[in-house]
């Protein structure tokens, strides 16, 4: 059953870069999960700080697998420094 994540993330003042760089080596990594059917990083036009991640997963194994992962844990390690509050995180099973 297909799996769909969406996270928001609000960079700190003057951190939005960091963390951009931040997650787009996390799409990169995730995008190599086998059970990643694929995973975007969008910056709003408003708010150069706040960017969503839009993940298709095979199941919730798949995304399990990614959330517990190496790299997510640096990243988690990171992420502190660069906002002031954790990330917003939802997934959705695909109806239709």
């Amino acid at each position: 059953m297909t799996v769909r994540t969406i996270s928001k993330l609000i960079a700190r003042p003057g951190q939005a870069e960091n963390l951009k760089v931040l997650l787009l080596e996390i799409v990169e990594l995730a995008q190599e999960n086998p059970g990643c059917l694929s995973f975007e990083l969008l910056q709003s036009h408003s708010n150069a700080g706040e960017f969503v991640t839009l993940g298709q997963w095979q199941n919730d194994d798949a995304f399990h697998a990614h959330f517990r992962s190496g790299y997510m844990d640096e990243f988690i390690r990171e992420l502190p420094d660069l906002v002031d509050h954790p990330p917003d995180i939802q997934w959705y099973t695909l109806v239709m």
